[in-house]
């Protein structure tokens, strides 16, 4: 099957990344590794609708839950948003809607690999105790730890603090995360939250 490829464009300072049939040419940090590139032909290849699964009803109970989750694929499928910000008050199922939605966009195909962000550790452990481990048993998770990033780059899911991060994000490539999603990151008194994304 033939397919369109890939380009990328470098100035000596810049790069920039471009799958035509897709997007719009945009900035990336570095060159995809040549895993990254066949896990987005496949993702590119297979991918379905954010919005042509069910939402699993044992994650998320809230009518407001599941209507967070068809905003935030509309704006990503619809409206080709890279981003989204989703606020929800203490006690509302922020985790629950998070692992509905990454559960969403693993079915789909649209992700294939996962980066959790949390600026503390309590919130990374609730994340792989109370989320992943809870809603997506079946899902391969790690913890990112400095002294052993090849545990966690194979596996599907990876939580990790800001902090940890900022220590060793050069040693991943930008494409190595096909979906982020960052708790509360915009807490952290680091300041450097954008360069590590």
């Amino acid at each position: 099957q033939s397919f369109r490829p890939y380009g990328f464009m470098a100035n000596g300072e810049e790069i920039f990344f471009w799958d035509s049939e897709v997007a719009a040419v945009r900035q990336v940090a570095g060159f995809f590794s040549l895993e990254n590139l066949e896990r987005l032909l496949f993702l590119k290849e297979n991918h379905k609708p954010l919005n042509s699964v069910q939402i699993n009803a044992t994650i998320v109970e809230r009518a407001y839950q599941t209507e967070a989750i068809r905003r935030i694929s509309e704006a990503i499928e619809v409206k080709k948003k890279r981003k989204a910000l989703l606020v929800m008050a203490t006690g509302t199922g922020k985790t629950r809607t998070i692992m509905a939605l990454i559960d969403v966009f693993l079915r789909t195909h649209n992700a294939q690999r996962v980066l959790f962000l949390a600026d503390r550790d309590g919130l990374v452990d609730q994340a792989l105790t109370d989320g992943f481990k809870t809603f997506l048993p079946n899902e391969s998770r790690a913890r990112v730890r400095t002294y052993d990033l090849e545990d966690a780059k194979r596996k599907r899911i990876c939580v990790s603090t800001l902090q940890t991060l900022e220590i060793c994000y050069e040693k991943f490539t930008p494409a190595d995360f096909d979906l982020i999603i960052t708790d509360e990151c915009h807490r952290s008194i680091y300041n450097k939250f954008t360069d590590v994304l």
